[in-house]
């Protein structure tokens, strides 16, 4: 299974933005590279005045020439920022019917999403070899700093590494350990050295799946929904097998800082009333952010380890 059908919910004149000039400079960079599609879709579901801004776009008009590309149109009363989970469901429900029925790969994407050199070649490669899903992290970086590094050409796997983590958007600076502002919802936790970061969560985010008839009634975000389900997820190691970042509003999420250090308890605590009880042991697994030429850290993944067993531990696990 090779072909795709990609996902995306487009809505106000910044995401707009995003999505045009960002994500699909940066899917454009890698169809005209190499494109390992030959049947596969592309689902925009946005405002019915959204569509003639997006049709005017010169990367629109080029992804054309590569992809199958619809819209699937929402009125525009109903399409704003308080609404946005409840539209993708509709979407996921939508595009995972659509991604059955033809026998297609599934991506549910963001506007946001910046993807690094040969992402989708390096993704098709593990459903190749037999997995029917990809767990993996894009590094969350803050859209107005980031931005103008990625105007140029195409750069590489290390340089988008320095962009994503040079310009961190502040919820991912406050999820790290050590944080003297703590973040209040610590849905993923981060340890770092001078080279490094090394990523565990409660939610952990799935990329690319193979479309299967219970995903079109499961409904949520996939983040918390989809991984007790999946039968043989490649859960990804190491960030530069498939490199990508999120082009996050310095405004979303906000306000994230506690006035606190982190605790494991109080984060266990906390996530007994935030996240599904099976999102627990998802702290098991860990990601790990670098530079192609640089080692693992070993001692960060042990660190990061000896913690999120104290937290699994809290929260009711039998940890060994």
């Amino acid at each position: 299974m090779s072909e795709i059908c990609i996902s995306n919910l487009v809505y106000g004149e910044s995401y707009t933005s995003i999505f045009l000039n960002f994500h699909l400079k940066s899917l454009l960079e890698n169809l005209s590279a190499n494109n390992p599609f030959t049947k596969s879709y592309y689902l925009i579901f946005t405002a019915e005045s959204n569509v003639a801004t997006i049709e005017a776009h010169p990367n629109y008009k080029e992804l054309k020439k590569y992809l199958n590309v619809f819209f699937l149109k929402i009125p525009d009363h109903e399409l704003t920022y308080n609404a946005r989970y409840q539209i993708q469901g509709t979407q996921l429900t939508n595009t995972a019917q659509f991604a059955v029925t033809n026998n297609l790969l599934m991506y549910m994407a963001t506007a946001d999403h910046y993807f690094g050199p040969n992402f989708f070649e390096k993704a098709l490669a593990y459903f190749d070899q037999g997995f029917d899903a990809l767990v993996h992290q894009p590094i969350r970086s803050t859209y107005e700093t980031a931005a103008p590094s990625l105007m140029g050409p195409q750069i590489t796997i290390d340089e988008l590494l320095e962009i994503g983590l040079n310009n961190s958007h502040p919820v991912w600076v406050t999820e790290n350990w050590d944080s003297p502002n703590f973040t209040k919802y610590p849905y993923q936790i981060t340890w770092s050295d001078d080279r490094s970061v090394c990523l565990r969560g409660f939610s952990l985010g799935i990329t690319i799946v193979v479309a299967k008839d219970w995903m079109t009634t499961v409904g949520g975000c996939t983040d918390m929904t989809f991984l007790p389900h999946l039968t043989n997820p490649y859960f990804s190691k190491d960030w530069s097998e498939l490199p990508m970042i999120e082009l996050c509003h310095l405004i979303s999420f906000y306000p994230p800082f506690s006035t606190k250090r982190a605790n494991a308890k109080e984060i266990a605590d906390w996530a007994k009333t935030a996240v599904p009880p099976d999102n627990f042991k998802n702290l098991s697994k860990y990601i790990i952010f670098k530079k192609t030429t640089d080692p693992v850290n070993p001692e960060l993944i042990t660190r990061s380890e000896v913690i999120a067993k104290e937290i699994m531990a809290y929260g009711g696990l039998d940890v060994k």
